[in-house]
């Protein structure tokens, strides 16, 4: 987002490790003590909404204490890092190194990782919450373009976002193990609760409860803010997750027949993810950052994931890279075998060698959260489960037309399936899927880089432990069998 000088600072709740700021009239979000509330002036009007609903968008970019810290870059990261197809090299800086481990060491009480996303999901959860308490208080300012009414339906959505992302990774999908266990509901700023887990169904009525909230959002908000097609995403995602194939197809066409955006081409595919300006016209939200406050050499998606990064240590791998055809446009476009700087990764003491993605590449350049092509493969998921054949066609129609003109795909059941999430994955790597894919659809894997290897039976693939801090604060939340 843009540098418009705010100072996050946090403020711990006994429980669910929440944060929350405030804002002043002079554009600062104020620093309180540990135990107070946010005082009652610091939302009193549509100029101080505004400052806190562009917090909440700072709090969902990479953390300026140096960790990567929610849609920045920790959950991109994870998605692939703990899928079949990324991998942390053997030359590493010990960020990461969990997820190599056959062991499964990652998924520990006491895993930092775990700890941070869930403490960062809640700190934007409560922020958003101190917002959504004011809905109904704040007037409309008629000297300002935009409404109150538009502010609130952000804060709802960034909510709606946040838990759908929480019960994805901290619970067992729709119908599977453990589904009392869902994830705390906060739903307000309240020092004193200590909260239970709910159940995974009333997490999800939650969600839809803060998408229908969210219905007077902009049409035609920029994409550094949250707008209409941004919310037809989220529903097509959230109905995918409750196995409501029917609205999952209807609401992605939605976002495939809104006009202010376009698909992205062939010829648009090696510039895409070095045009902040989105002149490609695919980019529905993305993170922005700037010179003036980039994450910084240590920390954000580049620090890891770009040869040219810091420590450059998470890679692809060559079987995944090897999947693309010598006519897919992305083979080139996103990927390298050689990386930037010296040493080369070719002498990366890893086999086979890795492979560089070329996605993310300045510590400054924006991070995309929604894009348009995402509700090609939302559709295509949901055809899968009620016309098969229809989502065959479709694939290939797509793929064809907009990667590699020599595509053809004729297989049927599981393994279409199978082709429509390797397909999804070739196209969003590193944007946050891979692992939430595989496990919403129940599909098992093993990296061939790592060895790792999970399957629907496992609580690794079910669900990540409530983390021991969080724990220790709140004896009301019971853990996940088996951790």
């Amino acid at each position: 987002m843009k540098n418009i000088r705010t100072k996050i600072t946090g403020l711990a709740l006994v429980s669910l490790g929440l944060f929350v700021t405030s804002c002043s009239e002079d554009n600062f979000l104020d620093q309180q003590s540990p135990t107070d509330p946010p005082t009652e002036t610091a939302v009193t009007n549509e100029k101080t909404l505004a400052i806190a609903v562009d917090g909440l968008y700072n709090l969902m970019q990479t953390s300026s204490d140096g960790a990567q810290n929610s849609y920045g870059a920790l959950i991109p990261t994870l998605n692939e890092l703990l899928g079949d197809n990324g991998f942390v090299s053997l030359r590493n800086s010990n960020r990461f190194t969990a997820t190599r481990q056959p062991t499964l060491t990652f998924f520990v009480r006491q895993g930092g990782d775990i700890q941070t996303l869930w403490n960062s999901l809640y700190k934007i959860i409560a922020n958003a919450n101190y917002i959504i308490s004011k809905e109904g208080v704040i007037s409309d300012d008629l000297s300002n373009d935009d409404t109150p009414q538009n502010l609130f339906a952000q804060a709802h959505l960034v909510r709606a976002m946040c838990y759908h992302t929480l019960i994805t990774f901290y619970a067992d999908k729709v119908g599977g193990a453990n589904q009392d266990l869902g994830v705390p509901l906060a739903l307000k700023y309240d020092v004193s609760q200590l909260l239970p887990r709910s159940s995974v169904q009333a997490v999800y009525n939650q969600i839809k409860s803060d998408l229908d909230a969210s219905a007077q959002i902009s049409e035609d908000n920029s994409v550094t803010k949250l707008g209409k097609g941004a919310l037809d995403i989220m529903y097509s995602r959230y109905y995918l997750s409750i196995k409501d194939y029917t609205n999952a197809n209807v609401y992605s066409q939605k976002v495939l027949d809104n006009a202010n955006y376009t698909l992205l081409s062939k010829s648009n595919a090696a510039s895409y993810f070095s045009d902040d300006s989105n002149s490609a016209g695919e980019t529905i939200f993305q993170l922005e950052y700037t010179s003036n406050d980039q994450p910084g050499a240590n920390d954000g998606i580049t620090a890891t994931w770009y040869s040219g990064g810091r420590y450059r240590q998470n890679f692809a791998t060559r079987a995944f890279y090897n999947q693309y055809s010598a006519t897919d446009v992305r083979k080139t476009a996103w990927y390298s075998l050689t990386g930037v700087g010296a040493p080369s990764i070719t002498t990366f003491p890893d086999n086979p060698k890795p492979v560089d993605v070329k996605k993310y590449t300045t510590p400054d350049q924006d991070i995309i959260i929604f894009r348009k092509t995402e509700a090609i493969f939302n559709q295509i998921e949901a055809l899968y489960y009620t016309n098969p054949g229809s989502a065959l066609t479709k694939l290939n129609d797509w793929v064809k037309t907009y990667r590699d003109e020599n595509y053809a795909f004729s297989g049927s059941g599981t393994a279409l399936l199978d082709e429509i999430l390797k397909q999804k994955n070739m196209e969003f790597f590193l944007e946050g899927f891979r692992y939430t894919d595989l496990k919403r659809n129940g599909r098992g894997f093993t990296n061939t880089q790592t060895t790792v290897s999970l399957n629907p039976s496992m609580k690794e693939f079910q669900a990540f432990p409530v983390p021991l801090q969080e724990q220790n604060a709140n004896p009301n939340i019971q853990q996940y069998p088996g951790y």
